[in-house]
């Protein structure tokens, strides 16, 4: 007899699979941007007012007048419905005005009676103490800035200050500045990296290739204007010629108006030099805003080099033509356009964020470091 074998597996049904998880999307981003609210008109009677006074007390009001200056800045710069505050004591300012006053008049003095014994070693000591000094600046205001009473940090060392501000910059001349870039990317890690806010540490994940971009657009153009002012200069000499300007003078010199020909082709292709420096720092601020992240959130900085270059030609012209009285209007106007082009992108709800910072703040000791800290502020 035989039996027909039959697999027993064969009509098994595989093991159902397990659901899958849902994945998991992290909260949508949302833009606050800055608002600011001052007025030329309002800004003006406090600019003059420290004008006056800082002149009347032959500089010593100047204390008073950077902080009321800085409270106002600060306090009509709006984020999420709260200004900016700030804190610093006149006093502590007016002590580092003091010995910055004491280095500039011996300098100056020395550099009048060519007493170069003393004032080689005086501007080589500045130049040493300056990567220090600026240490000192990004503590000084980071610890006198609050939002929302929580006080801003600087809590990297003098150390790496030397590294990024001395001793990095020296490759650049050896390299021909071709490692400027880099140097600037490390300076803006080392700035932004430093800062805490409520507990928590900015952090910087910067890119030299994105560094590089401005930098090559900036030779390219100041390549282009260097032959564009060789031939200016040149052509203003054919046209001159053409005019007849190219009589000589009582002394035998080319008269003036060959050289008014001459000149101010060259003085208008100049200008535009003086403008690629705006133009790289414009470009460099986006930059450092576009790598820096405060935990999930991240800075957008839209500043537009066209608009920053006008915006420093303009103000400095009607600076010139009013004798300084347009200085508050153009401060004004530079603050409201950097703030328009500024706005943080926080990730999930801003209340969230607000209070997750103040929850961070109360578990610091800043009290404690403020009473051990013993060393003199310094601002420049």
């Amino acid at each position: 007899m035989q039996y027909d074998t039959v697999d027993a597996d064969a009509g098994a049904q595989p093991p159902p699979l397990p659901p899958a998880l849902p994945s998991f999307q992290p909260p949508p981003l949302q833009r606050h941007g800055v608002e600011f609210t001052g007025t030329a008109r309002e800004f003006f009677g406090i600019w003059f007012v420290n004008l006056l006074l800082s002149v009347l007390t032959l500089g010593i009001y100047s204390a008073w007048a950077k902080v009321r200056t800085e409270r106002y800045f600060y306090g009509n710069t709006h984020f999420a419905g709260a200004s900016f505050e700030y804190l610093a004591d006149p006093i502590s300012i007016l002590k580092g005005r003091l010995i910055a006053y004491a280095v500039a008049i011996g300098l100056g003095l020395c550099a009048h009676f060519q007493l170069w014994a003393v004032y080689i070693p005086l501007i080589l000591g500045v130049l040493v103490l300056l990567p220090w000094l600026i240490q000192r600046t990004l503590r000084f205001r980071a610890r006198y800035s609050a939002w929302r009473g929580l006080r801003f940090r600087f809590v990297d060392g003098v150390y790496e200050a030397y590294v990024n501000f001395f001793f990095r910059p020296m490759l650049q001349p050896i390299t021909l500045y071709m490692t400027l870039p880099w140097v600037r990317m490390c300076q803006h890690e080392y700035v932004v990296a430093g800062h805490r806010f409520g507990g928590k540490r900015f952090s910087y994940k910067g890119d030299v290739g994105s560094y590089f971009i401005p930098f090559a657009i900036c030779l390219g153009l100041g390549f282009g204007a260097y032959i564009l002012m060789i031939a200016a200069a040149f052509g203003g000499a054919l046209i001159g010629g053409a005019m007849g300007l190219e009589g000589k003078g009582p002394d035998g010199e080319p008269s003036d108006s060959f050289m008014m020909a001459v000149m101010i082709p060259i003085m208008v292709v100049y200008l535009g030099f003086l403008a690629l420096p705006v133009f790289l720092r414009t470009r460099y601020t986006n930059l450092m805003w576009r790598f820096t992240q405060f935990g999930p959130h991240r800075f957008e900085s839209t500043l537009r080099a066209r608009d920053v270059i006008w915006i420093y030609f303009s103000n400095g012209l009607l600076i010139v033509l009013s004798l300084g009285l347009m200085v508050p209007w153009a401060m004004v106007r530079l603050a409201r356009y950097r703030a328009q082009h500024f706005a943080v992108l926080v990730q999930g709800d801003l209340d969230s964020f607000i209070a997750e910072t103040e929850r961070d703040e109360s578990a610091t000791s800043a009290e404690l470091v403020d009473a051990l800290d013993l060393d003199v502020d310094i601002s420049i």
